[in-house]
């Protein structure tokens, strides 16, 4: 080396020699470097099943994650009793210390409405109590199969937080598990937070179960429950919410302090006539103190622009009959018993029509506008 080097001018040299100090120098910082010596190991996880801890949104006597008892399915029409299967409306109460929030969940099947968001129909998402109020952390985003894992959020401080999970709006859950740092602790709630005592329970159609919110947390029925903290069991039905007794039987377990009817939209203005006195009836047998609460269907957007035949579902004509009935059955109830309550729909989710996905269910605008509505009328009714 040294002879190769005598031959190079003094500047290359000098150069080459000080090129070959720095590079040595360089190696033996690294090879001493506490960092490289040993590799930073990456954070292990466990997991916990989710049934282990607090389960909102179930009637009482229900299978898990399932919205109504396992009676019902002899009781109830088959597409009814299929669709209290999705776990709409129900959520996991937990606290933790981990940085780290994980979810591994197992879907029934995974499939995805049209008009609807993965994360809504087949994800979760996750709220922290934080400052007085339910705080949106993150979301568990589905793949394309029924086994799912996704990680919500990282990089937490550590430190106790008040966890609320939303489970999917439109897909039934089979397994769910909690993942946390291997260090960390996770526990049932320490604050009583969410008011579980006589809850809130709204029974109507696909717009309460969810369609077309874009997470689980942003349907009405779930703003309402962080926004009062006062437990509320969704009971909608896509497609089926016609006021049946049959469902409301399974209801009334849970000594409700506020129902709300909303199956207008799915009922046609005979089977309003039919089923809604005998479903307040029904209630009224059990509980004559209950505020129940009817709700009109909206105009739908499309309506405006469709030929106004009265026999055709959708019409302008069609939607006010099917009001008129509600309005009727509700005028013969206010005289029987003054705590039944009428929503019109006039200006429930707006008058820009600017709050539905496809005519029919609510986007997030709508979801939101329906929440601010319903907020002072069951505050009222609770007395808060």
């Amino acid at each position: 080396m040294l002879n190769i080097l005598a031959k190079v001018p003094g500047n290359i040299y000098l150069t080459i020699l000080i090129c070959t100090i720095i590079s040595t120098s360089s190696q033996m910082t690294l090879a001493q470097s506490p960092s490289n010596s040993k590799e930073k190991e990456a954070p292990t996880f466990r997991y916990s099943d989710a049934a282990d801890f607090e389960v909102l949104g179930l009637l009482p006597g229900n299978t898990l994650y399932s919205r109504l008892p396992s009676e019902a399915e002899s009781e109830v029409r088959p597409a009814v009793w299929n669709l209290s299967k999705h776990s709409s409306g129900i959520a996991i109460r937990f606290t933790s210390n981990s940085s780290t929030i994980k979810i591994r969940w197992t879907l029934k099947n995974n499939k995805v409405k049209g008009n609807m968001t993965p994360i809504a129909s087949n994800g979760l998402d996750l709220y922290a109590y934080t400052k007085g109020r339910w705080q949106f952390v993150g979301v568990a985003i589905p793949g394309k199969e029924v086994s799912n894992e996704a990680t919500v959020i990282t990089g937490m401080t550590r430190e106790n937080r008040e966890y609320l999970l939303n489970l999917p709006l439109y897909e039934g859950v089979e397994k769910l598990e909690i993942g946390i740092e291997e260090e960390a602790s996770i526990t049932k709630p320490k604050d009583t937070i969410i008011d579980r005592e006589n809850p809130i329970v709204f029974y109507g159609t696909s717009i309460t179960q969810g369609a077309s919110a874009s997470r689980p947390g942003l349907t009405y029925a779930a703003l309402l429950e962080r926004e009062i903290n006062k437990e509320v069991i969704n009971l909608g039905f896509s497609g089926n919410g016609r006021f049946e007794k049959e469902v409301v039987q399974f209801i009334m377990p849970s000594k409700p302090s506020v129902i709300v009817l909303d199956c207008t939209p799915n009922s046609a203005p005979d089977t309003i006539l039919k089923n809604l006195p005998e479903t307040i009836a029904f209630i009224r047998s059990i509980d004559d103190s209950v505020p129940i609460v009817l709700v009109e269907t909206i105009i739908r957007d499309y309506a405006y622009f469709k030929e106004n035949d009265p026999k055709i579902f959708g019409t302008l004509s069609y939607i006010q009959n099917q009001n008129n009935a509600l309005r009727k059955v509700y005028l013969d109830a206010k005289k029987n018993n003054k705590n039944t309550h009428y929503i019109f729909s006039k200006e429930l989710i707006g008058l820009d029509n600017e709050a539905t996905v496809d005519g029919t269910h609510f986007n997030d605008l709508g979801n939101y506008r329906m929440f601010q509505f319903l907020l002072p009328i069951i505050e009222k009714l609770l007395n808060l």
